[in-house]
């Protein structure tokens, strides 16, 4: 391993990138700001790169796309690299990642009808109570249908956390309520309907809940498990092993946008870029409050603060160092819904992040005397 990194290091210093014209998928999250960022703000240009970013709907199919080689990397969900033996048995291709672009992001939303049931406090922004007087509620249906709560894919934080509010109130995630997948955009359009009784998903499809006027928060993820690795910067094993110094520029400008996330002014100076038709397509009132720390539970309640919803990797903070520990947890949590392999953990290379914050500060100190 310490061969392989000091070569492509040798390779990388002087960022003759291998592929220059890249293509990056995403989904319709306020999280992927950081790619927008880079593209809207010239962090890919500054390294080289000319960088297309394509948006997708569901997470499988981004996987799909990327395994099979329709585009160069994606954002993608921090658990998916270590489990793609779990959903896709028979591929060959691995995926890896040297860079945690964001943590946390997420939050539980529950129907208004459903919550109009639980009889709480209007209110209570107590996602332990909400949990108990679901418990109540669940146990008085005996015999019927059970409650439908939906994630965006089997193995995602967004599942691990549900799992684990669902599980702190005594409820089975297994046996009390039934679980279903979803792609994240379709959430609010299902709970308006009735097809399902709540979800767990990144924002702004929490927030947008509550604007309609059709769902509770419970509860912000951030407050159940606290930075908690969200989405990643993904690429094949093999795209990688041909195009080390591309993913070194790839991650340095994103690593770049992620730490210019972390300033608060500039958070909301973001909203009208994610907004854009061609990136969310989604209004500022919608976008802004989860970029600001602010949490609406209710319709017509007062915002409240929530620190730290959305945690950007920055040069500071260890937030974006995918450490093999990182990815350990990660797995222990995913062995509850199926086993997976620990071996898988080596996909999370704290190498190559190692290299990018090098590389980053090489450059710096170079610029800093050349001045």
């Amino acid at each position: 391993m310490a061969e392989q990194n000091n070569s492509e290091y040798s390779i990388v210093t002087s960022l003759q990138a291998e592929k220059r014209n890249l293509k990056l998928l995403y989904l319709r999250l306020t999280d992927s700001a950081p790619l927008i960022v880079a593209r809207e703000l010239g962090y890919f240009k500054r390294y080289g790169l000319n960088v297309e970013l394509q948006r997708e709907t569901s997470w499988a199919t981004l996987r799909d796309k990327l395994i099979g080689g329709a585009a160069d990397a994606a954002a993608m969900l921090a658990p998916m690299p270590l489990t793609v033996k779990q959903t896709l048995p028979h591929c060959e291709e691995a995926l890896l990642t040297g860079l945690i672009l964001s943590c946390n992001g997420n939050a539980i939303t529950l129907s208004e009808k459903l919550v109009q049931q639980l009889n709480v406090p209007r209110g209570s922004t107590n996602g332990d109570l909400l949990g108990t007087a679901l418990k109540t509620h669940i146990e008085h249906r005996k015999g019927k249908p059970p409650l439908k709560f939906a994630s965006v894919y089997p193995f995602a934080s967004h599942t691990l956390q549900l799992r684990h509010w669902l599980a702190s109130a005594g409820i089975s995630p297994d046996t009390d309520v039934q679980l279903l997948v979803l792609p994240p955009e379709q959430m609010v359009d299902h709970l308006r309907r009735g097809d399902i009784d709540g979800y767990c998903v990144g924002e702004p499809w929490n927030t947008l809940a509550v604007q309609k006027g059709i769902g509770v928060i419970a509860t912000p993820c951030n407050r159940l498990m606290p930075a908690m690795p969200e989405k990643v910067l993904a690429v094949t094993a093999s795209w990688h092993e041909q195009n080390p110094a591309t993913h070194l520029a790839l991650r340095a400008a994103l690593l770049e946008a992620c730490s210019w996330l972390n300033d608060g002014a500039q958070r909301r100076d973001t909203v009208g870029l994610l907004g854009r038709e061609n990136y969310l397509n989604l209004p500022r009132e919608t976008l802004t409050p989860s970029l600001d720390d602010r949490l609406s539970i209710r319709p017509g309640s007062p915002p409240t603060t929530n620190p730290g919803w959305h945690l950007f990797s920055n040069f500071q903070s260890d937030h974006g160092r995918p450490t093999e520990k990182k990815a350990r947890e990660l797995l222990s949590l995913c062995n509850e819904i199926a086993p997976i392999n620990e071996e898988e953990a080596q996909v999370f290379r704290a190498d190559l992040y190692q290299q990018t914050l090098d590389f980053l500060r090489n450059l710096n100190s170079h610029n800093t005397r050349t001045v």
